[in-house]
């Protein structure tokens, strides 16, 4: 017996074949599309933050610079501050004791230096360094296309190296000034001031300073928040 109830040709059956994958691809493609873009705001959300902890890294650092002259490991004398135009080294406090380790003191030396695109952050055990002393070094910033430091004197100018050799110069700069070329987002300016007295190597001063209480703490406390502020305004503009 024939049924009578209707169905569906071969020609229909068919063309709602090709729609349906028709819409497929569009679907995925859209999927595809927002997998995509998410990954990218990932990515570049990973990559400002990884600039804004290096800028405050740098940022403590320069900060926290104390006129100290230290031995390098070559047993010469070096001043508290030696800047060019990629690379500087400076002497500066809030070096903390960690647990299960040797005590130490609160200074440390360490170091920038832009190289084959990367800047990296060095840093030495001690302040005056024994001829083996070993040094460490962390990449901060990968794929960077120029890195730049100046240097304020006390005349109000900056300059590319520090002591400067023609004129007789303060043993640190008044402030340090970072230029950063980053692909895609342009170039970036930073201007840490300096405010710093010199440190005596004397146990008796060491002490007196272990015990008196640092007044400048809280002001440098605020001013390191309102900069990192700055940094992740200023970048949530240039990704705009």
């Amino acid at each position: 017996m024939k049924s009578n109830k209707p169905g569906f040709t071969l020609v229909e059956i068919l063309i709602a074949l090709f729609i349906f994958t028709i819409l497929s691809f569009l679907l995925v493609s859209a999927l595809r599309t927002v997998i995509n873009a998410d990954t990218g705001a990932e990515k570049k959300a990973e990559r400002l933050r990884k600039l804004q902890m290096a800028l405050i890294i740098m940022s403590r650092d320069i900060e926290q610079v104390v006129d100290r002259p230290i031995v390098n490991t070559d047993g010469k004398d070096e001043a508290s501050f030696v800047g060019t135009p990629a690379e500087f080294r400076l002497t500066h406090t809030g070096y903390a004791n960690t647990p299960n380790a040797a005590a130490h003191g609160s200074l440390q030396r360490s170091a920038y230096s832009f190289n084959e695109n990367n800047l990296y952050r060095i840093t030495w055990p001690m302040t005056d360094a024994a001829p083996k002393t070993k040094s460490q070094t962390r990449i901060l910033l990968k794929d960077v296309h120029e890195v730049h430091f100046q240097y304020l004197n006390q005349k109000g100018r900056f300059v590319d190296q520090w002591p400067e050799k023609e004129e007789k110069s303060e043993a640190l700069p008044r402030a340090v000034k970072i230029y950063l070329t980053i692909p895609k987002w342009g170039k970036l300016t930073q201007l840490y001031l300096i405010t710093a007295e010199k440190i005596e190597t004397t146990a008796n001063a060491a002490a007196m300073q272990q015990n008196q209480p640092d007044r400048t703490e809280m002001s440098r406390r605020q001013q390191r928040e309102r900069r990192e502020r700055f940094y992740e305004r200023n970048m949530r503009e240039r990704m705009r």
